[in-house]
C-alpha cells in the first residue's frame, strides 16, 4: 500500500522555466486595453494556447498589478497547466483583492490538494455549522489524503446530504471504493458525479484512473482523450496518457504526449519529472539524471524526484549516491514500499542481508503476496546462507502471477485526495518494478534448491522452465544440478551445451574453469578464457575473469596485468577503474592505488564512489589526514548518508582525535539515529573518556526511541560491562537476545556468560544455535576463536573444519586452522597457510602465518621476505615484529633482529607474545 505524501515541505519555486517575458505596454489598439487582453487570454485558454494566455495576463498585471480578473484567471490557467504552486500564489492574491471568497477558496483548496498539502488545507479551510458542500468535500479529500478513510467518508456523506449532486463528494467516495477494492461501486459513483458535472476535469480524469486500475488500458486511454477533448489545455491529462504509453513500452507515443504537456504546462515540475521518467524507462540514465538535477536545484525537497534519483543512481551503479537519496526519502516517509524495496535491493547487492531483511520483512507482514518483496526476502536469505528460508520465499513468489505486487492498489491509494505529487511516485512504482518477472524468480528458486542440496526439485523446475525454449542459462543451471549430484562429467556436458548456444556465456565459462581448478588443471581454465577473449578481444568481463583465475593461483602480478589491460581498453569505465584501485589496495600497491584514484576523482568530480575510493587509497597510504579530508568531503557530497561520517570517525580515532570522532559520530546519528555501529562506537569513546552520564543518556535515548527494540538493551549491556557490572550486563544482553534473536546478540550473550563464570552455559547456547543454523559462518568462526582463547585446541579445530566444509575459501578460517595445526606439529599447516596466501596475498596476518610456518620448517629464503612485507604493511603489530625478529636472527643479522624487537617492545600496544619477545631479546 503506497502512502500519499506531498512532494515538498517548502513553498519553493513553482516552475523550472518560469515565463519571464515582460512585454512593453504602449501604443494604440487592443494591447493597451486590459479587458481586451483578458478576453484574448480566455480565448487562448480555450484553444489550449496556455503560454499565450499567460503572456497576455502578465501584460495586464504589469500595468495593473491589482487587476482581480487577471489574477483569478492566471490562477486558473496555472492550475490547468499543473503548476499548483504558482496557481496558489495567484489565487491568494485574488482573495486578498476581495474576489469571490467561496469560489476562490474552493480553487485554492484544490491547488493545495494537488500539492498534497493536506495539513495546510485543514488548517486554513474550515467547515463549521452551515458549511457549503464544496468546503466539506475539500476537507474530506484532505483527510482522505491522510488516509483517515472513516472521517473522509463522514464528510463526503455530510456534503451529499446538503447536495446530492455534489460531484466533489461523489468523486471522494468513488476514490474510497476503488482503494477498498469495490470497483463496481466506484464506477457507479463516478458515473453519478459525471451526470451531475459532465465536464468536471477531476471526475473525467478519475474515470480514466479507475479503468487503468481495473487493467483496461485501452478504455482508460479513451477516457483521458475524452477529457482532453473537453479540456485540451489539461497538462496532467497529457501526462496520464504518456504514462499509459510508458506502461505499454510505447516510448515514441509517450514522448509526443509529454511534448503536448510541455506546450500547455511550460516548465512545470510534472513535465520535467515525466521526461525524466521517460528517459529512465528508455535506459537513458544520464539524461534522466540531468532532468532530475534541474528539478532538485530549484526544488530540493521534491520527493518524487528524490526517489527517482535513487532509482537512476542505482541503475548507474552509483551506490552511495543512490543510498543518499533513498535515505533522505525514507527519512521523510519511513516504510514507503517502493523506496524500501529499492534500498533493500542495494543492501542485498552490497552483501548486507540483515539490513535488507530489516526493510523487507515488516512490509511483507502487510503485503504477503508482493512478488518483489518475496524475491528480495529470498535473495537476502540466500546471501545470509539460510537456503531453506530462501527457498520458502522464492516458492511463494513463483506461485504468484508476475502482476501480483500491489502496485495497482498503490496507484489507487496515491490518488486519494487528488494528490498529484503522490501519483508521480506511484507511476515510478509501476514503471520500475524490481522484479524481472517469473523467469528471474524461477532462477533464484533453482539456486536456493541447489544450495539447500535439493537437486530433484531444482531439476523439475528447470525442466518446466525449458518448455518456454532453450537458452544457455538453463543449461548452466542443469550443470549446477549435476554438480550437486557429484556428476562431474554430466556437469561439463551441460556447461559445454550452454557455450554451444553462446560461446561467450560467462557463467558457463566460470563453471568450467572451476571444474578445471578442482581437477588441478588451471592451464585448461586459462586456455578456455583466452579462447573466448580471442573472439571478443576488448571484453573487460573476460579480462576480469582471467584476473580472478590468476588471483586464485596466487599470481598477483598476472592478475594485476589483466585488470590493467581491461582498464586501458576501457579508460572511461568508472566501475572498472574503481575495481582496479581496490585491487591495488589489497595487493599491497598503495601508491598505484592512490595515483589511479586521483585520476578517477579528477575525471568524475561529482561521483561519490570515486571520492570514497580516493579516501580508501589515502588510508592505504597511511595518509590519515588526507583520508579524513576526503571522507569529510564525501559527507558533504552525500549529506543524507551516515557511512562517510562513520569512516571519518574511525579515522579520527586512529589519529587519536577523540573530539573529532565524537563530532562525526553525532552527525552520523543525526542522520541515522538508530545506526547501531555509531551508537556502539560513541558509547565506547564516552566510556573511555569517563563521561558515564553522557554514555547513560545515549543508552536511555536509544531505549526510548525503540522501547521494544534490542539495540537499547545491547547498549545498556555494553555500558554495564565496561563498568565491570557483569551480572547486570548479562540481564541486559539476555533481554536484547529475547527481543531480537540473532548471531550478534548471541555472541555478546556468550561473552557475558563467560564473564559471569558460566562457560558451560555459554558454549551450550552457541552450540544449540549452530545446530539450528549450521551455515552461520561468522558465529562458528567466533566460537572457534573462543575455543582458541580457552586453549581448547581440539574444539577449535573441529569448529574450523566444519566451517571450511560450508565455506572452503574462508581466509580467516584457513589461517586460524593453519596456526592450530602448526602448534600440533601437523604437516597440514603449510598447505592451509599457502592456500590462504593464494586467496589473500596482501594480508599481513596471512603472510605472518605462512612466514612463521616456513621459518619453523627451516625455509628461511621463503619465510623472511614474507615476514618483512607483513611487518611493513602492519608495523603496529607486535606479534609480526617478534616473528620478523626471529627470522632476522636466524638469518644471522642479530643487530637488525635486536632493533626490531626493541621497537615493538617499546611501543605501548600490548601483544600476546610480548613475554616471548622479551625473553628472546635477552638472548641476543
Amino acid at each position: 500500500m503506497s502512502v500519499p505524501f506531498p512532494p515538498s515541505r517548502r513553498a519553493g519555486a513553482a516552475t523550472i522555466l518560469a515565463v519571464t517575458l515582460a512585454l512593453a505596454l504602449g501604443g494604440c489598439g487592443r494591447g493597451s486595453d486590459s479587458a481586451a487582453l483578458i478576453a484574448e487570454a480566455r480565448q487562448y485558454r480555450e484553444k489550449g494556447e496556455m503560454k499565450a494566455a499567460v503572456i497576455q495576463l502578465k501584460n495586464v498585471l504589469q500595468k495593473d498589478a491589482d487587476n482581480l480578473a487577471a489574477r483569478t484567471l492566471l490562477g486558473e490557467v496555472y492550475r490547468d497547466q499543473g503548476d499548483a504552486v504558482s496557481a496558489e500564489k495567484e489565487l491568494r492574491r485574488a482573495l486578498a483583492l476581495g474576489g469571490d471568497k467561496e469560489r476562490l477558496t474552493v480553487l485554492l483548496g484544490k491547488t493545495l490538494l494537488m500539492q498534497g498539502r493536506y495539513d495546510a488545507l485543514l488548517d486554513e479551510i474550515k467547515a463549521g455549522p452551515g458549511a457549503k458542500p464544496a468546503l466539506l468535500a475539500l476537507r474530506g479529500n484532505a483527510v482522505l489524503g491522510q488516509l483517515d478513510i472513516k472521517q473522509a467518508r463522514t464528510l463526503f456523506d455530510e456534503a451529499l446530504a446538503l447536495d446530492a449532486r455534489s460531484s466533489d463528494a461523489l468523486l471522494g467516495l468513488a476514490r474510497i471504493a476503488a482503494a477498498e477494492g469495490r470497483s463496481a461501486e466506484s464506477t457507479g459513483l463516478i458515473g453519478r458525479a459525471l451526470a451531475a458535472s459532465p465536464s468536471d476535469a477531476d471526475c473525467l480524469r478519475f474515470r480514466g484512473d479507475l479503468l487503468r486500475l481495473e487493467g483496461k488500458p485501452e478504455r482508460a486511454l479513451a477516457a483521458y482523450r475524452e477529457l482532453l477533448k473537453i479540456h485540451p489545455n489539461n497538462a496532467q491529462a497529457h501526462i496520464d496518457v504518456a504514462n499509459l504509453h510508458l506502461d505499454a513500452g510505447k516510448f515514441d507515443e509517450a514522448r509526443v504526449q509529454i511534448a503536448a504537456a510541455r506546450k500547455v504546462g511550460t516548465g512545470t515540475l510534472a513535465v520535467f519529472y515525466s521526461q525524466a521518467m521517460l528517459d529512465f524507462r528508455e535506459g537513458k540514465h544520464a539524461a534522466a539524471l540531468e532532468a532530475l538535477q534541474q528539478i532538485t536545484r530549484v526544488e530540493p525537497d521534491h520527493y518524487p524526484s528524490i526517489l527517482l534519483l535513487g532509482a537512476v543512481q542505482s541503475a548507474l551503479g552509483s551506490t552511495q549516491s543512490a543510498e543518499q537519496h533513498l535515505q533522505k526519502f525514507l527519512g521523510a516517509y519511513p516504510g514507503h514500499p517502493y523506496a524500501s524495496k529499492l534500498m533493500a535491493s542495494l543492501q542485498v547487492r552490497a552483501n548486507h542481508p540483515e539490513a535488507a531483511l530489516a526493510l523487507v520483512l515488516p512490509l511483507l507482514e502487510r503485503n504477503a503476496d508482493d512478488v518483489e518483496l518475496l524475491t528480495l526476502a529470498g535473495e537476502a536469505h540466500l546471501r545470509a546462507r539460510q537456503f531453506s528460508r530462501a527457498a520458502e520465499y522464492y516458492e511463494k513468489a513463483a506461485a504468484l502471477k508476475p502482476g501480483a505486487p500491489t502496485l495497482h492498489t498503490a496507484l489507487a491509494l496515491s490518488r486519494l485526495g487528488n494528490g498529484d505529487s503522490a501519483r508521480a511516485v506511484a507511476e515510478l512504482e509501476r514503471a520500475a518494478g524490481l522484479d524481472r518477472g517469473a523467469g528471474r524468480t524461477g532462477v533464484l528458486l533453482v539456486m536456493s534448491y541447489l544450495r539447500a542440496g535439493d537437486a530433484d526439485k531444482a531439476l523439475a523446475l528447470v525442466l518446466e522452465m525449458e518448455k518456454q525454449g532453450r537458452n544457455p542459462l538453463l543449461d548452466n543451471l542443469k550443470g549446477g544440478i549435476a554438480m550437486v549430484r557429484k556428476d562431474v562429467a554430466g556437469a561439463r556436458a551441460h556447461f559445454n551445451r550452454a557455450l554451444a548456444l553462446d560461446p561467450l556465456y560467462l557463467p558457463a565459462l566460470d563453471n568450467l574453469a572451476q571444474l578445471d581448478m578442482l581437477e588441478k588443471r588451471p592451464h585448461e581454465a586459462k586456455r578456455r578464457y583466452q579462447a573466448a577473449l580471442a573472439k571478443a578481444p576488448r571484453s573487460a568481463t573476460l579480462m576480469e575473469a582471467l584476473a580472478r583465475l590468476a588471483t586464485s593461483e596466487g599470481k598477483t602480478a598476472e592478475a594485476m596485468t589483466w585488470l590493467e589491460r581491461a582498464h586501458t581498453e576501457h579508460p572511461q569505465a568508472l566501475g572498472l577503474g574503481l575495481r582496479l584501485v581496490d585491487f591495488y589496495v589489497h595487493a599491497g600497491e598503495p601508491r598505484k592505488a592512490l595515483n589511479l584514484a586521483q585520476k578517477l576523482r579528477a575525471n568524475h568530480p561529482a561521483n561519490s564512489d570515486a571520492l570514497a575510493m580516493l579516501a580508501e587509497a589515502y588510508e592505504a597510504n597511511v595518509n590519515f589526514p588526507a583520508a579524513a579530508d576526503s571522507y569529510a568531503s564525501l559527507a558533504s557530497l552525500v549529506p543524507g548518508s551516515a557511512v562517510p561520517l562513520m569512516r571519518l570517525a574511525t579515522l579520527r580515532l586512529r589519529m587519536k582525535d577523540e573530539a573529532g570522532a565524537v563530532e562525526a559520530l553525532r552527525r552520523a546519528l543525526a542522520i541515522a539515529p538508530e545506526l547501531l555501529d555509531a551508537q556502539m562506537t560513541l558509547l565506547n569513546v564516552l566510556v573511555g573518556q569517563k563521561k558515564l552520564a553522557e554514555a547513560r543518556a545515549l543508552v536511555v535515548a536509544a531505549q526510548k526511541r525503540r522501547p521494544d527494540g534490542a539495540a537499547g538493551f545491547k547498549l545498556e549491556g555494553d555500558l554495564l560491562s565496561a563498568q565491570n557490572q557483569h551480572g547486570a550486563a548479562l540481564k541486559a544482553y539476555e533481554r536484547a537476545f529475547a527481543l531480537e534473536r540473532g548471531a550478534p546478540a548471541l555472541i555478546q550473550l556468550h561473552g557475558a556468560l563467560l564473564k559471569t563464570g558460566k562457560p558451560a552455559d555459554a558454549d551450550a547456547r552457541v552450540a544449540l544455535w549452530l545446530k539450528e543454523h549450521p551455515a552461520d559462518v561468522p558465529t562458528r568462526l567466533y566460537f572457534a576463536s573462543s575455543k582458541v582463547v580457552a586453549n581448547d585446541t581440539k574444539g577449535a579445530t573441529e569448529q574450523l573444519a566444519i566451517l571450511l566444509r560450508h565455506e572452503p575459501d574462508n581466509v580467516l578460517a584457513l589461517n586460524e586452522l593453519a596456526l592450530l595445526y602448526q602448534r600440533q606439529n601437523d604437516k597440514q599447516a603449510l598447505a592451509l597457510a599457502e592456500r590462504a596466501h593464494r586467496l589473500a596475498p596482501a594480508s599481513p596476518a596471512v603472510m605472518d602465518t605462512l612466514g612463521t610456518i616456513l621459518l619453523d620448517a627451516g625455509e628461511l629464503g621463503r619465510a623472511l621476505p614474507l615476514l618483512r612485507k607483513a611487518g611493513a604493511l602492519s608495523p603496529q603489530s607486535g606479534n609480526i615484529g617478534y616473528h620478523l625478529g626471529l627470522g632476522l636472527a636466524r638469518a644471522g643479522d642479530k643487530r637488525a633482529a635486536r632493533k626490531e624487537l626493541e621497537r615493538v617492545l617499546a611501543a605501548p600496544t600490548p601483544f600476546s607474545e610480548r613475554e616471548q619477545a622479551q625473553s628472546f631479546l635477552a638472548t641476543l
